[in-house]
């Protein structure tokens, strides 16, 4: 089997620090990618969708509900590396590495990106060049979010939403029979992979009716949670579901649900 040269372009290596623990580090790159990655300039789809790490692959998913595929992981270790192949918009078969490592310095972490793989591309050169831009315009929106939109800079915004059956929903069992409600699980998705869906599911002595639980960062984003639940969610903007959201004030919480 013929192997590929390596390449004789050296790796991109970053590295920043962030004002927090390893673990809320990690936790931070991978469970809520989807809260600050720059999906607005660096995406396959680009706005009102999102990005997370879902069943050992790094993936996007559309507003419309597209998904494609960023890469798989290959390095998984909470609190201090993760590793994922890179193809992002490409084949699978052209892909690069990207690992990140997290270690405490003091009361600080540091956190280290390195890329590797340009042989796999037509134009190595190019493509380094490409990455060595854009890695830290990613790391300086992670930085950020690390720093100033965790919970426990800002508090957090609990919200209930309470699905019924819209003008434009059928009747009965065929609710979730219907094509649309598709466009409620995406939107369910989308915020999982986001890192702020807490629960999601039926009521079962109501038929048509549910309930979500979001969390977002952040003590004043219920307007962020209103426009998500009423607008990117295509199934309650076109009429099939309602929606009613409701500040929920949490006094107690079970130590599992922490970030």
């Amino acid at each position: 089997m013929s192997t590929v040269p390596p390449s004789p372009l050296p790796p991109i290596r970053r590295e920043i620090l962030v004002d927090t623990d390893p673990a809320t580090a990690f936790a931070v790159f991978t469970d809520r990618i989807g809260q600050w990655w720059p999906l607005e300039d660096l995406s396959v789809y680009g706005t009102g969708g999102t990005v997370g790490f879902t069943d050992g692959r790094l993936v996007e998913r559309s507003e419309a509900g597209e998904v494609t595929a960023w890469g798989t992981v290959t390095r998984w270790e909470p609190a201090s590396a993760v590793g994922f192949t890179w193809h992002p918009g490409g084949p699978p078969g052209q892909f690069s590495n990207v690992e990140v490592t997290f270690a405490e310095v003091d009361s600080q972490t540091l956190v280290t990106l390195t890329h590797t793989g340009w042989e796999r591309f037509a134009d190595p050169a190019a493509a380094r060049a490409e990455y060595d831009e854009g890695w830290p315009v990613v790391l300086g929106r992670y930085r950020e979010h690390t720093a100033h939109g965790s919970p426990d800079a800002d508090g957090e915004t609990w919200v209930a939403l309470l699905h019924r059956p819209g003008p434009a929903a059928p009747e009965g069992a065929a609710l979730f029979d219907d094509p649309r409600f598709e466009e409620h699980l995406s939107f369910l998705i989308r915020m999982r992979d986001a890192g702020y869906l807490v629960a999601a599911g039926s009521l079962s002595d109501v038929p048509g009716e549910g309930m979500t639980i979001l969390r977002l960062p952040g003590s004043d984003q219920l307007g962020r949670a209103t426009e998500l639940a009423t607008q990117e969610d295509s199934s309650v903007a076109g009429g099939f579901f309602t929606v009613t959201v409701r500040p929920w004030q949490v006094a107690l919480q079970s130590p599992a649900l922490g970030r």
